[in-house]
């Protein structure tokens, strides 16, 4: 079947339950799977091209939309709080003016990091996220920001990609991390700090771990096929080592089989 890659969509249940455009992913593990990309990819704008800009975008998509502007990927330079304009302030008011969580987590050591209320568990299975708490809880995008920045002195805002894929990290104990942190911020910001301590655990369907990873990209090779041994984050896991990220590959247009 012939599909546009899209996030896989997740949900949490005993195992993280993947769907890639409608496949059940879980259901493919131990079986091989086989990619290939048609060489034609579908921006945000559904314009074809040959290739993105950057992050998945064409050109002008990368300069003109509200969904490429500075304030997605740095909240801390948010405005739409004030009613001042970046490049589309009613679409920026809907993206910012929502309630958001700052949370730790546990991918591969403790980090920090910052989603849409709505959106907390989907955040936490697509970093590959083992263990997870709330940290905060404020009224909007740019005081999320704030409050990230404040922890990132102390603590990483990254995820190492090889080193989730490499098997589970050791536990991390997440209460005594919101304790320890809560005290860099201000009163007006320690105010937001989340009374819940409850700790998250997230399983992955992986039946191996790789040793030693080798990342696969469409551009450089657009056949990809194999046996399917787990799947993490936004990641298919082949069993020979193998991973796949399907996040950095949305917008591919791509011809999916499977031996099953």
């Amino acid at each position: 079947m012939q599909f546009v890659i899209k996030k896989m969509k997740t949900e949490n249940l005993s195992q993280v339950n993947y769907n890639l455009c409608d496949i059940s992913m879980n259901d493919l593990i131990g079986h091989d799977i086989e990619i290939f990309w048609t060489g034609k990819m579908k921006c945000f704008c559904d314009k074809l091209c040959k290739s993105f800009y950057r992050q998945n975008f064409c050109y002008n998509c990368y300069w003109t939309l509200p969904q490429a502007s500075q304030s997605v990927f740095k909240p801390e330079l948010c405005t739409a709080h004030l009613g001042i304009e970046e490049r589309d302030l009613e679409w920026e008011k809907k993206f910012q003016l929502v309630p958001h969580y700052v949370y730790l987590a546990n991918s591969t050591g403790i980090k920090v990091g910052i989603t849409r209320k709505s959106q907390i568990f989907t955040r936490w299975m697509d970093q590959g996220a083992s263990q997870a708490i709330i940290f905060a809880e404020v009224p909007n995008r740019r005081l999320s920001g704030e409050i990230e920045v404040i922890l990132k002195s102390e603590i990483s805002d990254k995820t190492n990609w090889r080193k989730m894929l490499s098997g589970n990290p050791d536990d991390v104990n997440l209460v005594d991390w919101k304790n320890k942190l809560s005290i860099l911020l201000s009163d007006d910001l320690r105010k937001y700090v989340h009374d819940d301590d409850t700790v998250n655990i997230i399983n992955y369907p992986v039946e191996k771990y790789p040793t030693k990873i080798k990342s696969l990209k469409l551009e450089k090779n657009n056949l990809i096929s194999g046996k399917l041994s787990g799947i993490k984050g936004q990641y298919l896991i082949f069993d020979g080592g193998e991973v796949f990220n399907v996040r950095s590959h949305e917008g591919y247009i791509v011809d999916f089989n499977t031996s099953k």
